[in-house]
């Protein structure tokens, strides 16, 4: 494993002043990067037995032909992993902003609904992600607030949205999944560029 090869301990200093939270859950949508966190929040609890129970969330927008073959590839990695999974069907509708962004308004309630008081939510957004976000916003003529990069931390509802992977480019994540032989599923909408995130 290369120095800059990606492994549960290094996400310590992201997790252990979240270890007393009363429970973790993650945002699975079944691509790489929720994979990749949800494979290695597991490692984490496995070496790190007094962590929280971890829960995945995955939300089935009914989008795509694909979207219940992914739900039962989530199903099957959250057994695979020991993991237990609540799974949400929430077809969504294009709103004024888009379909995207009315997915992840959707989405966003959803686990706003399912955080108890104090509950840590893990979404795997990463440093590729970080930088899209920042031109999205330019090319919509943002104001320096509007530019501000994502928080590696915020309140959502009475619990907390962390972001542990910020700091670190897709590359890695391929990098892990393929060292821990992942499987995961593509998402068209990701390479479609007439799709604003």
């Amino acid at each position: 494993m290369s120095e800059a090869a990606l492994h549960s301990a290094q996400l310590g200093p992201e997790l252990a002043d979240l270890q007393r939270a009363p429970h973790w859950y993650v945002g699975y949508s079944g691509g790489l990067d929720s994979t990749v966190l949800l494979h290695l929040l597991q490692q984490w609890r496995t070496a790190n037995p007094r962590s929280p129970a971890l829960t995945a969330i995955h939300v089935n927008h009914c989008l795509q032909s694909g979207a219940d073959a992914w739900q039962a590839h989530c199903e099957h990695l959250c057994r695979e992993l020991g993991v237990p999974l609540v799974s949400r069907a929430e077809p969504v509708r294009a709103g004024a902003q888009g379909i995207e962004a009315a997915a992840r308004a959707v989405r966003y309630r959803i686990f706003e609904r399912q955080l108890q008081a104090g509950a840590v939510l893990f979404l795997a957004h990463h440093l590729d992600d970080q930088v899209e976000t920042f031109f999205l916003r330019l090319l919509r003529g943002a104001g320096l607030q509007g530019l501000a990069a994502m928080p590696a931390r915020r309140s959502l509802g009475g619990g907390l949205l962390a972001r542990p992977l910020l700091q670190r480019p897709r590359s890695q994540l391929e990098d892990y999944a393929r060292e821990h032989q992942l499987r995961w599923v593509e998402d068209p909408s990701n390479t479609d560029t007439a799709l604003d995130r």
